[in-house]
């Protein structure tokens, strides 16, 4: 049996990723969004909601952003009314998978992270080899 581990997924796969990373982008705007106007935390919150989406969207640290975003997920699910809790778990699950599949390939994570492949020759001229 091959053991086959894709640690960024690429094309259809890495596209869905891509998706669902801008999907939750919106989400962190619009969990700031529902909060009401004029409080001084609000500022505050619309910087960090900026900030995750950003990471979501380019994944940068997307691991880290998404379990964030979740946890203020389930934090918020206490006082939401029953279907706003219904979608608050979803996003809960969603966040979740993003933590544990990653941000795919197409994400600046893949890039500095990604697996580099290391080809060896058999026989290199210091082990007197033709060229």
């Amino acid at each position: 049996m091959s053991n086959y581990v894709c640690r960024y997924p690429d094309g259809v796969a890495g596209i869905a990723l891509l998706l669902i990373r801008v999907g939750y982008a919106f989400v962190a705007f619009g969990a700031v969004a529902a909060l009401p106007a004029g409080s001084g935390a609000t500022n505050f919150l619309y910087v960090a909601a900026a900030l995750i989406a950003m990471c979501l969207v380019v994944g940068l640290a997307t691991r880290a952003a998404a379990l964030v975003l979740g946890v203020t997920a389930a934090v918020a699910l206490v006082g939401a009314s029953p279907i706003q809790q219904l979608l608050l778990a979803g996003h809960v699950g969603g966040c979740a998978a993003i933590v544990l599949i990653g941000a795919g390939a197409f994400s600046i994570d893949a890039r500095r992270h990604g697996r580099r492949v290391i080809h060896l020759q058999t026989k290199t001229p210091d082990r007197g080899a033709d060229d």
